[in-house]
């Protein structure tokens, strides 16, 4: 498995964890916070499809990096799920030289862009760190630890063989 299929399957993870997280929030008390935290979430999941298509040379159909609808919790939950997939199949198909190609693209706001498939990837990889780190802080606002999403921490838990010596 390559470092970036790692770090892929480490977001998945995180986001699905953050998820669960918000999940805990009650949703009177904190209803603002929670909507707040989802909106945040859907984000990611927005640029996630935005650069699949991107990816696979296909148009996205967004207009901009989030949606005027917020969706419900459990509906995001299963569309990031079915977007990380996407994105460990896209990372798993290409080749090193696929992953190194240069790809044009448009952003939502209409500029010009260009990336390689692996700059890519890694820029979902980060831009969803990013914004996690925004949600763990409304979380911890609202007097819940938000989850420690440490790669040590998804290794250990993926993989509990690697505490063994």
């Amino acid at each position: 498995m390559t470092l970036l299929a790692t770090a892929l399957r480490h977001k998945a993870w995180a986001d699905l964890e953050l998820l669960g997280a918000i999940g805990r929030l009650d949703d009177t008390s904190h209803a603002k916070a929670r909507h707040q935290a989802i909106r945040l979430m859907n984000h990611i999941y927005v640029v996630d499809r935005i650069f699949i298509a991107h990816l696979r040379g296909e148009p996205h159909g967004y207009s901009a990096t989030n949606t005027e609808e917020t969706p419900t919790l459990e509906a995001l939950t299963h569309s990031m799920g079915e977007a990380h997939a996407a994105l460990l199949v896209l990372c798993n198909d290409l080749t090193d030289e696929a992953l190194d190609t240069p790809r044009s693209f448009t952003f939502t706001d209409g500029d010009r862009g260009t990336m390689s498939a692996a700059e890519m990837l890694l820029h979902l990889v980060s831009h969803g760190g990013y914004h996690r780190g925004a949600v763990g802080r409304i979380l911890a606002e609202c007097d819940l630890a938000p989850p420690r999403d440490l790669l040590t921490r998804f290794l250990h838990s993926s993989e509990p063989e690697r505490r063994g010596h």
